[in-house]
């Protein structure tokens, strides 16, 4: 072979090999934006509209709507980046051929504990004190009469030695045996003391089916998402909703029976968002027809009012998920779902100072309803 020969295929070797390393660049590249593509809020919420739509939605107006959803269900880490990715493959299939169960299934049996996620910005051991709540409901009168109730909570936290409250479940170690995939039937509760030992609480209606591997097996240690479990995607009812519109001034409390009307055109959930919004237009002509000088006068509040309701209706209404307000227990309180009764007032001690006594469930356990002294 000439020297011309050895210089064409030099030179095609310095093409090829530097075709191959473009490539490698352009693969690399594109791995990392389709990774991070994955990870993005629209891929979670909008490509996969249908699916998540009733998340997404809510997410949205939530306390948490600028943390980006893989932020709490990844976190940070490539372990969990790479396990997220593998078991979210089924879920992409499952998306595509339409093979999936609606509602979504609650909780999340893979979520990474909050211990790894929350509290790196919320930290229990941190929190003192109490917080104070100012909650205003409005009755379906034709006055909308507001009535408004101060409660202390007692949130509590600090370090595992002096925790104390509410937050102590989460600065001790609480472990609990669930008997159902929604974990809201807790049959046993653990809690382990500085010296190790354990001080153990049982249903007494269901001790007979905790056994000790049982508990081995499945037993929880207990973290956030154990009460705060709609901590982002909070499906709250059209009453809720309108309550806090009518209390934010954004539907005005001087229209007569405005909170009645627009629960009856919410409540029970509607098939779709066109039929709740037909009976919410039913409401201007209710106007018209009752009340002609409020119609003539407060027209533009009237229409508001309607505006804010279907509102009210998007945030409440996902019959293609068969998702409403009802759906998924809310553990945080005790208002729609057995939260903290779960336990309280439910499970006795097995041992220790408190053996053979219920879990105390008095109201002054988690708040006062006036300002201590």
């Amino acid at each position: 072979m000439g020297e011309g020969g050895v210089k064409r295929h030099r030179d095609k070797l310095l093409f090829l090999m530097s075709a191959g390393a473009v490539g490698i660049v352009l693969l690399v590249i594109g791995g990392y934006q389709l990774v991070e593509f994955t990870d993005s809020v629209a891929f979670c919420g909008q490509l996969c509209h249908n699916v998540m739509d009733p998340e997404y939605t809510v997410y949205q107006e939530s306390p948490h709507s600028r943390v980006p959803c893989a932020e709490c269900h990844v976190g940070s880490g490539a372990g969990y980046l790479v396990k997220s990715k593998l078991s979210g493959i089924p879920m992409i299939v499952s998306t595509i051929t339409g093979n999936f169960e609606k509602p979504i299934p609650a909780p999340v049996k893979n979520l990474r504990p909050a211990r790894e996620t929350c509290e790196q910005c919320h930290r229990p051991e941190r929190f003192t004190g109490d917080v104070v709540r100012v909650h205003t409901t409005y009755m379906t009168d034709e006055a909308n009469t507001a009535k408004t109730d101060t409660r202390v909570m007692r949130v509590g936290g600090g370090e595992q030695s002096v925790a104390k409250d509410i937050h102590w479940h989460i600065s001790a170690e609480v472990y609990y045996l669930p008997l159902d995939d929604k974990r809201q039937d807790i049959a046993w509760v653990g809690v382990k003391q500085a010296d190790g030992t354990v001080v153990e609480y049982i249903s007494q209606s269901e001790a007979s089916e905790v056994t000790p591997e049982m508990i081995d097996k499945n037993e929880r240690l207990m973290d956030c998402m154990d009460c705060h479990n709609r901590a982002t995607h909070v499906f709250q009812s059209p009453e809720d909703l309108i309550d806090q519109a009518l209390a934010q001034g954004k539907i005005d409390s001087s229209l007569p029976y405005i909170k009645k009307k627009g629960v009856e055109a919410l409540d029970p959930v509607n098939a779709t968002i066109d039929e709740a919004n037909a009976k919410i237009a039913t409401i201007e002509t209710y106007y018209r027809d009752n009340y002609p000088d409020v119609y003539s006068g407060k027209k533009a509040a009237i229409d508001e009012a309607m505006v804010q309701l279907k509102e009210v209706a998007r945030l409440t209404t996902f019959g293609s998920m068969n998702v409403d307000w009802t759906t998924y227990a809310d553990n945080e309180s005790h208002r729609t779902s057995p939260g903290c009764f779960r336990c309280h007032g439910n499970l006795v001690a097995t041992s220790g100072p408190t053996e053979g006594q219920v879990i105390d469930a008095g109201c002054e356990s988690c708040h006062f309803f006036q300002l201590p002294q």
